[in-house]
């Protein structure tokens, strides 16, 4: 089928040389135009053949068009459908070119018209098609793909588009039909081999799906896509060694082959292998430098590895390239922060704006840094402010309770928790951090009580289990529920706190040897905690270990000179030497 001039456009071109020239300088006789502000012209010849007119603005519209100036390219093309409008070749132009005018629906009536009066017009069938797929109309476009395939059964291309929209209209097995005819036709046609294995696994057909991304990577061993996919596929069946074998293959074939580097680099962090996927993702930044997402997680990575000067780097480039990411920021406070730059931390976090989805983490870092630096003050105020835009965190809550603590303003500290418990009521850090607070005003019915309650939202909280086993072993009741409570905080967190109530309940149980063993290791890991100094001073006198028990005593002395008792004990021991 001839796709080239229409007709009378192939006519004039046999017309003698000296008349096409005539035609063409036509707008040189007689009076010359006036220019217009653009320089255009319309064409005003006094040739009377119309086939002339409408060349010489179907000429105008490929000019205008080759400069993207679309508007004037149109209305050239227009212009020369009004010289000759039954120009197959001019409507099927103007549609294509109306697309580029986001004019779909003219477009659409263009061609509809079009393969009514021209039914045998394979390109318009086509382009038709086309139109009706993208606007999802998918059956309509079939109809006239079928139509195009019929007038040019050999086009592969077309049986590709035709497949594509019978997939997107749910046809899925008339899909699959149609492209394994199309690969039996051309075995080598690896796009076809790629959307069949696609259209196997959209049905489900997984064995198959992945018997054709192996026929295709048989003839095609280094075809990243289909490699991809079919390592894809085998992660979602949970096949993760066999995945991974098959990206490492392929980039053993291709070093630089970025997708699947980033790739095995997904597997490796899922698995929690950093140091791999570090090194996968570095190589592709090599590939590229400057991409703001790949250094972004390399950054991330090196920050979790504690790679701190890597880090900063990164984060330090990122801010460049978008110096308004409060992420950016954030992450490289954290980043200076590991490196004990605490000063430089604050001013760089400092900026981040409230509308920030970090905001509250930073405030967070910041009061954090605040405190270090002995500004309680303005750690209170940022925790303050955060609190009375809305305080969606619990930690925010729990941390001006302990910093209010900390400036012995106990009252506004329970109304903070409360404030915080009222939008988190099981949250049992926050319920934890109220049993302290009643602890310091000295109302240990209701530090227990809210032990208790953190203990039913969390039976494993180690800190809650050893306060109430501590105060268990200093009631003298149920110590063996407090040895086990103890002993059951310390296998989840090792702490010399812990270790020391164990110790203690030993001491009230009378298993002294025990005692021993948890009361000098706790004393070892805190040689400055008066309480836990005293209880090792206790045992010592128990084991008639007078001259220990007097050294010790002395120290807890030294650190708290008016420590309840501790002075009438030393004067109690014997002088004679320890047994």
């Amino acid at each position: 089928m001839n796709r080239g001039l229409p007709y009378h456009f192939r006519l004039l071109s046999k017309t003698p040389a000296i008349l096409l020239i005539l035609v063409l300088s036509a707008c040189a006789v007689g009076q010359r135009p006036p220019q217009s502000k653009t320089s255009e012209f319309r064409y005003r010849s006094i040739y009377p053949d119309a086939a002339a007119k409408a060349l010489f603005d179907y000429s105008r519209f490929r000019l205008l068009a080759a400069e993207n100036r679309w508007e004037e390219a149109i209305a050239a093309l227009e212009d020369a459908l009004k010289h000759d409008p039954d120009s197959v070749h001019l409507r099927l132009n103007l549609a294509k070119a109306l697309l580029h005018k986001n004019a779909a629906e003219r477009s659409t009536d263009i061609l509809q018209n079009l393969v009514a009066e021209h039914p045998e017009h394979s390109e318009a069938h086509e382009l038709l098609g086309d139109l009706l797929s993208y606007q999802n109309q998918y059956q309509q476009a079939i109809a006239h793909y079928r139509s195009a395939l019929r007038l040019e059964p050999d086009r592969d291309l077309l049986q590709m588009r035709l497949a594509m929209a019978l997939g997107r209209a749910g046809e899925n097995n008339e899909a699959i039909a149609v492209l394994e005819g199309l690969i039996k036709k051309k075995p080598d046609a690896k796009v076809a081999r790629l959307s069949l294995a696609r259209f196997y696994e959209e049905i489900g057909n997984v064995e198959m799906a992945q018997s054709v991304y192996r026929d295709l990577l048989t003839i095609y061993p280094d075809h990243q896509q289909g490699i991809l996919e079919l390592g894809q596929l085998l992660e979602e069946q949970e096949l993760i060694a066999e995945a991974l074998a098959l990206y490492r293959q392929g980039i053993g074939r291709n070093p630089r082959a970025a997708a699947l580097r980033q790739q095995l680099a997904l597997i490796y962090l899922r698995q929690n292998r950093l140091p791999e996927a570090l090194e996968q993702l570095l190589a592709v930044r090599q590939q590229f430098p400057d991409n703001p997402r790949l250094l972004g997680r390399i950054s991330l990575i090196q920050l979790e590895q504690e790679q701190w000067p890597e880090a900063e780097n990164g984060f330090r480039t990122l801010l460049q390239l978008e110096p308004d990411e409060d992420r950016h920021r954030y992450y490289l406070g954290m980043a200076l922060i590991g490196q004990g730059k605490n000063a430089e931390a604050m001013k760089v976090m400092a900026p981040i704006r409230e509308s920030s989805e970090i905001f509250s983490e930073a405030v967070l870092q910041l009061a954090y840094l605040y405190k270090q630096a002995g500004q309680l003050d303005q750690a209170v105020a940022s925790l303050r402010k955060v609190v009375s835009l809305g305080g969606e965190r619990p930690e925010i809550y729990y941390y001006l309770a302990a910093f209010l603590s900390d400036q012995e303003k106990l009252d506004e500290s329970v109304q903070t928790i409360k404030a915080g418990l009222d939008k988190f009521p099981e949250d049992p850090n926050l319920l934890y951090q109220l049993g302290i607070v009643y602890e310091k005003l000295g109302d240990r019915k209701q530090a227990v009580e809210a032990m208790e309650e953190v203990l039913r939202v969390d039976p494993d909280h180690p800190d809650a289990l050893n306060f109430i086993a501590y105060h268990q072993a200093e009631k003298g009741d149920q110590l063996e529920l407090a040895l086990t409570r103890a002993q059951k905080a310390l296998a989840a967190k090792s702490s010399g706190y812990i270790i020391d109530t164990l110790g203690w309940i030993y001491f009230k149980l009378g298993r002294f040897e025990e005692s021993r063993e948890q009361l000098e290791e706790a004393s070892s890991l805190h040689p400055d905690d008066p309480v836990i100094l005293e209880h090792l001073g206790d045992l010592y006198r128990a084991l008639k270990l007078w001259d220990k028990a007097a050294e010790t005593y002395r120290k807890v002395l030294q650190l708290d000179p008016q420590a309840a008792g501790v002075e009438e004990k030393l004067q109690e021991l014997p002088l004679e030497k320890s047994e």
